[in-house]
């Protein structure tokens, strides 16, 4: 056999060697499935927010009772979804705010059709008239809405009824990215109190530090906690007229 036919020879069996594996091990298709990809080293601690999508709106969720909506912190407990939205004073100058736009209770409250004075006989035991009647008047008589919230708290010592007194009669945190004082003021108070009744009190340490932050000093601070002292001193009072007894907010709780 001479050289140019032991060379074909070669060449075909090469061939059908390299025919055989492709065969046996096919190159792997192609695929528009996304490939796993290694950690970021950035990648967030266990403790990180929750994030969740609501239309538009990125919320993030802490552990201490407060959420991030719209680049603001804000009460989870809250009744009410945050809102941006533009005013114009009288002026003619426009100005943009967060607001509280309350929720729709899901079923009609029990006492719906009672008229204002019909709650107001029963708001003197009854935590619910108590409640309701405050909701309705905070528009109107903000100071009796107050004063009807507290009475329902020292009633039933659901601090939910505080919560929602600070979000509705005490709406304003930051306009146009200023801390609004004297409404987080107010707002501390009640979650200092509702802290008193048991409530976790990492959102009022959190209002806290918001005012040490806009220059609140402590003397000032001192003052809404002797005023906090006032209010417990108030619900107790409530309780005992009532009930004979200290239900919520005894000296255990405080």
């Amino acid at each position: 056999m001479n050289k140019l036919a032991i060379i074909a020879v070669v060449l075909l069996v090469a061939a059908a060697i390299w025919l055989y594996d492709d065969q046996q091990n096919p190159a792997p298709e192609p695929t528009d499935a996304p490939q796993a990809a290694a950690a970021p080293r950035n990648a967030p601690a266990d403790d990180a927010p929750v994030l969740s999508v609501d239309g538009n709106v990125v919320t993030e969720s802490f552990d201490d009772g407060t959420e991030m909506v719209l680049g603001i912190r804000v009460r989870k407990d809250r009744n009410c979804k945050v809102e941006l939205k533009d005013y114009v004073t009288p002026d003619g100058e426009m100005f943009s705010a967060y607001t509280c736009t309350p929720f729709e209770p899901a079923t009609p409250h029990p006492y719906a059709d009672y008229t204002d004075d019909t709650l107001a006989e029963l708001a003197y035991a009854d935590a619910e008239a108590a409640a309701l009647l405050g909701q309705r008047l905070v528009g109107r008589d903000r100071d009796k809405s107050y004063q009807l919230l507290i009475r329902a708290t020292a009633l039933d010592g659901d601090t939910r009824h505080l919560a929602w007194l600070s979000t509705m009669a005490f709406p304003g945190y930051r306009v146009d990215g200023e801390l609004q004082v004297d409404d987080v003021k107010a707002q501390y108070e009640l979650e200092a109190l509702a802290t008193r009744l048991g409530k976790d009190p990492a959102l009022a340490n959190f209002l806290r530090n918001e005012l040490l932050g806009a220059g609140v000093d402590t003397a000032q601070l001192d003052l809404l906690d002797s005023r906090v002292d006032e209010l417990l001193d108030t619900v107790r009072d409530i309780q005992l007229t009532v009930y004979g007894e200290v239900r919520y907010g005894g000296q255990d709780d405080a």
